[in-house]
């Protein structure tokens, strides 16, 4: 059995929708969003590999939460995987709050580079901004999301949903097929 505190494939999804709509993505509607969320616990070149294959065909961004261990909670760190003119971008992101009623941001760990979603719902680069570079904003983050994930977590109960993007042991990536009409 899953259980939200103690980690689990219900307590992913739920942190998944969190970042989700922190980040400001819309939920629904007749446009998917073009950014994915996927979770591993721990990462390999496999599954980089084929994660990054996936937003190179698809065109979609990936966000990955890598979980330390099975029983995690909350992820151990995030991984972004974004499509370019020249392949896919990959770099370690951290989520950043630069406001109480702002979007969250996602902040490269170098802190030289900030992502945000566009009008489009695409995940895009925009201008650093310096609140987004504190532990502050990023602890204000984690806060939000941990939260948002807790709200969720009764309705993120039973099996995969559609639009769920899984990492599987394997490195494939697998989508939730939508349900029948």
């Amino acid at each position: 059995m899953n259980i939200f505190t103690t980690g689990g494939h219900d307590a992913r999804r739920a942190n998944a929708y969190a970042l989700h709509l922190e980040l400001g993505l819309p939920v629904g509607g007749a446009v998917p969003a073009a950014v994915k969320f996927a979770s591993v616990t721990g990462i390999d070149m496999g599954i980089l590999d084929v994660a990054a294959r996936k937003v190179a065909e698809t065109g979609w961004a990936c966000v990955i939460a890598i979980y330390a261990d099975e029983g995690a909670a909350a992820p151990h760190w995030y991984l972004a995987l974004m499509p370019h003119a020249e392949g896919v971008v990959l770099t370690k992101v951290i989520p950043a709050a630069i406001g109480d009623d702002e979007p969250l941001v996602l902040m490269a760990e170098d802190r030289r580079q900030q992502f945000a979603v566009g009008e489009c719902g695409r995940l895009i680069a925009v201008p650093v901004e310096a609140v987004a570079r504190r532990a502050r904003s990023h602890r204000n983050a984690a806060k939000r999301i941990a939260a948002t994930a807790e709200t969720l977590a009764p309705f993120c109960t039973g099996g995969p949903s559609p639009g769920d993007l899984f990492v599987d042991s394997s490195g494939n990536i697998r989508t939730a097929a939508p349900f029948s009409a």
